[in-house]
């Protein structure tokens, strides 16, 4: 279960963001952790394998490279994710070549400011993206299964997603309402 992904996004263009800090500053428990973020991610994508792309997330106190595929072409709900801190003092430029010796080539990149609240067995968060030129492009609101907990099983950690996905209708979160795509489908170049 540590190499796999499991989570909802949603729209969360109609989503106030006071409402989502609210609502999760209201979870009994509590949040064991908030993180608020901003940065860069540049997004590769490999002609070979369409249902994989390499996402290098830079930030003023995170730097990490993340390789995702998709186990199912038909949606990123569960998705294989391997993550790498790296230095603070690695360079795109650097991940970009690296990349393109795996046949990964640079494609797109989005400027994200993210409010992150991690309980034990799930993440909820909520995220404007934006162009390079910081035009925004949309609000996202995700829900997944915290991968640091001990899921005994990938069945597990989806229901207890599909719990808080319930907890969370207040919002206007509903199955109907989850996007199929990942932010690098939305947003990626096509040539």
């Amino acid at each position: 279960m540590k190499a796999t992904e499991i989570e909802f996004k949603y729209r969360a263009d109609s989503i106030k963001l006071s409402d989502f800090v609210k609502f999760c500053e209201g979870r009994d428990p509590g949040p064991t952790k908030v993180v608020e973020a901003a940065g860069f991610d540049h997004f590769y994508s490999n002609t070979k394998d369409a249902d994989a792309f390499c996402r290098h997330r830079i930030g003023p106190d995170f730097n990490q490279l993340t390789f995702k595929r998709k186990t199912t072409g038909a949606n990123n709900y569960v998705r294989t994710e391997h993550n790498v801190d790296l230095k603070h003092n690695m360079s795109k430029d650097k991940i970009e070549a690296l990349c393109g010796e795996f046949g990964f080539k640079y494609n797109v990149s989005i400027f994200k400011t993210c409010f992150v609240y991690f309980y034990d067995w799930c993440v909820l968060s909520y995220y404007v993206c934006y162009d390079k030129d910081l035009r925004e492009l949309g609000r996202f609101m995700e829900i997944e299964a915290n991968e640091d907990h001990d899921w005994k099983t990938e069945q597990e950690a989806w229901d207890a997603v599909v719990v808080m996905e319930r907890l969370c209708k207040p919002l206007g979160l509903t199955t109907q309402a989850r996007v199929k795509k990942s932010l690098f489908e939305l947003y990626r170049q096509t040539t």
